[in-house]
């Protein structure tokens, strides 16, 4: 793959990557999952008997997808829900165009259930929209509630689909699934049980008047009878100018109908470095919710959710607070501006925009700021800060810019930087107790803790497993054939995502399968 294309690609990983983790559940329906098959951000998950050397363990199956895969998966009763690039997508009447696709497979098999290809605009992208145009697909990680599945496509629509796919018939409102994917007239071309089926669309593009940059990367949050999400409004085409400085970087939409309900007055787009894409996230606070957002400008922000409004008028988040995650003299150096970095200038100083997800954790937020990969290595910073105030609690200039979000469990506090170091610190009191090389860098992954391990890769196709917990051990190394992203887990199965497929590795061996037992199958 060209190095430009993967470094530029790289950073949505992370943004729909900032994942909260799939804990080992029974089958009853569960609030809403993402990044796994958790609500919370947070790279942990509460599974046992996991593999200790995953890159040297048969695995149950894999799932050949397409050339880019960067989405976390997500585990739903018995269902795995992701997002790639539609360059494996085989259907009558459909040609792949490097665009995206969603899928549902069988968490046990990952036999195919259902899929929605999204081709790319037909008629291109053009200035000052700099976006979809790498083959990285859909990036946002889906979003599964009750029968609902919600994702943000590759062409900046936030997508409600049903969780049976057209199997359980064609629900309206939308009914024209089969041009939407661009299906032709061939044979055999009509809708099948195996497509994917919207309930409804919104267009951020056609509704925000947002100029989409590079990817739509963040993942929704669904909290309540809302849906949060951020918008990607980001800089032109040019790397130049901020085409709309005013328009909303969160949104939230009535999640039955995806009417727009509320949004910020921030401006953060005035103050914006290159593009929104962080994930929002929620955390109860005194008893009440709260909505943590991570600014392209390097601010966190709190927002209260808006209150229900039988009206259409569309509310204004109410900020609770707001807190620099910039130390001073990122931003200040002797009365003048530090300059950004850019793809055509790097700059290993200067303030930074948040990209990772907030993990909200005991009354805490954990976030730390980074850079898209094209602006090389830099000094960076992980904040934790009060989640009732926004005040600040601790703060770390040992991470360098990164792109991931935190993982916490035990009281220790995980954290990869772009240079290819993972840290891992007293959640507490911000003491860094390691820091492990990985020799290579690293963008595309946040590090993953369960049962008692941290799995860790980097560019170069390596694969980490480390022992969890204050003291450094190194469990494996191993050479994958591609990149990995970050995994999850259920059910002493960790799921490892990569560009290029999805493995389910087993932490023991494997029961002989049934007769009937389905392959995997793309």
């Amino acid at each position: 793959m060209n190095r430009r294309r993967l470094l530029l690609i790289a950073l949505v990983v992370v943004l729909s990557a900032a994942p909260g983790r799939g804990a080992a559940r029974d089958m009853k329906p569960d609030p809403p999952f993402r990044w796994g098959g958790g609500f919370s951000p947070n790279m942990a998950a509460d599974v046992k008997d996991l593999p200790a050397d995953p890159g040297n363990t048969e695995p149950l199956w894999e799932l050949k997808l397409g050339s880019h895969q960067y989405s976390i998966p997500t585990l739903d009763r018995g269902r795995i829900y992701l997002a790639a690039n539609d360059a494996g997508v085989e259907r009558p009447g459909f040609t792949p165009t490097a665009g995206g696709v969603v899928m549902c497979v069988d968490q046990a098999t990952g036999a195919l259930i259902w899929r929605l290809p999204i081709p790319r605009y037909f008629d291109g992208v053009k200035p000052p929209f700099h976006f979809d145009q790498w083959s990285c697909g859909v990036c946002s990680g889906p979003v599964v509630e009750g029968d609902r599945v919600f994702v943000i496509g590759n062409r900046g629509e936030i997508l409600c689909l049903d969780r049976e796919g057209q199997a359980n018939g064609n629900d309206g409102p939308v009914l024209d699934e089969l041009a939407y994917m661009g299906i032709t007239n061939a044979p055999d071309a009509g809708l099948k049980p195996t497509d994917g089926d919207i309930i409804w669309r919104y267009n951020l593009i056609a509704e925000l008047g947002v100029v989409l940059h590079d990817v739509c990367g963040s993942t929704l949050l669904v909290a309540g009878d809302l849906i949060y999400a951020c918008t990607s409004n980001g800089i032109d085409d040019r790397h130049d100018k901020i085409p709309r400085p005013l328009a909303s970087s969160l949104v939230a939409l009535d999640k039955k109908t995806g009417r727009l309900v509320a949004r910020d007055d921030e401006k953060i787009g005035q103050r914006m470095m290159h593009c929104n894409w962080s994930s929002p996230s929620a955390g109860q606070v005194n008893g009440k919710t709260l909505i943590f957002f991570g600014g392209g400008d390097g601010i966190l922000y709190a927002f209260e959710p808006p209150p229900p409004s039988p009206g259409s008028d569309v509310q204004v988040f109410k900020k609770i607070w707001s807190y620099d995650c910039n130390p001073p003299d990122f931003r200040m150096r002797d009365g003048q501006p530090v300059p950004y970095s850019t793809h055509s200038k790097n700059r290993p100083d200067g303030p930074s925009e948040i990209i990772g997800t907030p993990v909200f954790h005991q009354g805490r937020v954990y976030v730390a700021i980074g850079q898209s990969p094209l602006h090389g290595t830099g000094r960076g910073c992980l904040s934790c800060v009060e989640a009732a105030t926004g005040k600040k609690v601790w703060a770390s200039e040992l991470v360098e810019r990164t792109l991931a979000t935190a993982a916490i469990a035990d009281g220790l506090l995980y954290l990869p930087d772009a240079t290819g170091n993972l840290h891992c610190f007293d959640a507490g009191t911000g003491q860094r107790q390691w820091v492990q090389p990985l020799g290579d860098k690293l963008w595309g992954a946040s590090a993953f803790v369960a049962d008692g391990k941290v799995y860790a890769s980097t560019e170069a196709n390596i694969f980490w497993t480390l022992k969890a917990g204050r003291e450094l051990q190194v469990l494996s190394r191993t050479r994958l054939k591609s990149t990995a992203i970050t995994p999850t887990a259920a059910q002493g199965v960790l799921y490892l995502p990569t560009q290029r497929s999805l493995l389910a590795i087993p932490g023991k061996p494997a029961a002989p399968r049934t007769a009937n037992a389905r392959p995997a199958s793309n």
